[in-house]
């Protein structure tokens, strides 16, 4: 089943189709082509989902970000 999120994309403003590819679910904006992958994690800072962006976790809610960790420390 599509979904689609009118007026929601973090770049320009536009359509949003949601995807998935294999098991990993994206957003695509319709106008710029922008890509974001749902990083299936919460934010801490107000709960709402997560996004996988430019190697890091961000909330497009609140704005809050988390880096990723490197392995082994």
């Amino acid at each position: 089943m599509a979904m689609w999120k009118a007026r929601s994309c973090p770049k320009c403003g536009g359509d949003i189709f949601l995807d998935i590819d294999e098991e990993t679910w994206f957003d695509h904006c319709l106008q710029c082509g922008y890509i974001g992958r749902r990083a299936n994690a919460e934010c801490s800072e107000c709960g709402s989902e997560m996004y996988f962006d430019m190697g890091r976790y961000c909330c497009r809610h609140c704005g809050h970000i988390r880096e990723l960790r490197e392995a082994g420390g």
